[in-house]
This record gives C-alpha cells, sequence and structure tokens, in this order.
C-alpha cells in the first residue's frame, strides 16, 4: 500500500500500487494522445496550405505579384480576383475558406 496525503481533503487516503501504475499510465497514454493528434492536425494544416500555394502559384503571379506575404494578404488578393482564377485555385481558396 502507498499512502498519499492529499491536503485540505482530511485524513490521508491510501491506494493500492497497482491502482496508482494504472493511473499514471493512463494519464500518460492521454497525455500522449493529445499530443499526436495536435501535431496530426498541425500536418493536415500544412498540407492544405501547400497543395494550395501549388495551384494557386501561377495565378499568384498573375494577379497578386506586387502584393509582399504576410498577414493575410495574398489571401485576400486571391478572394477579391475569386473570379479571374483558375479551377484548381478556385477550390483550393474555397477549401481554404471553409476551414
Amino acid at each position: 500500500m502507498v499512502q498519499r496525503v492529499i491536503f485540505g481533503v482530511g485524513r490521508p487516503r491510501t491506494f493500492s500500487r497497482p491502482s496508482v501504475i494504472v493511473v499514471r499510465s493512463a494519464l500518460a497514454a492521454a497525455c500522449l494522445i493529445g499530443t499526436l493528434a495536435l501535431l496530426l492536425s498541425r500536418v493536415s494544416a500544412q498540407d492544405t496550405r501547400s497543395e494550395a500555394r501549388q495551384a494557386c502559384k501561377a495565378d499568384y503571379s498573375r494577379l497578386c505579384s506586387g502584393i509582399s506575404p504576410g498577414g493575410g494578404r495574398v489571401r485576400k488578393c486571391l478572394n477579391d480576383n475569386f473570379d479571374a482564377l483558375s479551377e484548381p485555385c478556385k477550390q483550393a481558396v474555397s477549401a481554404r475558406a471553409g476551414r
């Protein structure tokens, strides 16, 4: 038996060593799963962004070459010129806007 004192709760509580191990293992697994979920969502967002860049490369050069990247300026330029975009770029811009 392992004795753990939880301050402010009253008398000390006693937990068996196997139950402490199970709880710690469950918490470690939950943290690992949460971390993996965050990493996978970031990778997915980067893939979508990369696909959009590739699809809109020619449209950017044609319509927005004077716009410096950053702060959403390129996205705004592409949205402002949506009717003039190629079909693959329109799909990529629409997919990014729908996120």
